[in-house]
């Protein structure tokens, strides 16, 4: 997913949006956490399991 793409654009405004409607502090981390594991699954899966398991140490 390139910054310069409609695609990009969408993601964004769904994911500030979902942001700033959840009140948990706990919840907004989740969210985030969960939204750059797609933007970096929608260019290269390998990579997205790759920020996962550094997640997890």
């Amino acid at each position: 997913m390139l910054f310069n793409s409609l695609t990009f654009v969408a993601f964004f405004v769904v994911v500030v949006t979902l942001y700033w409607s959840i009140r948990s502090w706990n919840a907004r981390k989740n969210l985030l956490v969960v939204a750059s594991y797609i933007f970096y699954g929608a260019w290269n899966p390998p990579f997205a399991a790759l920020l996962f398991s550094t997640t997890c140490m």
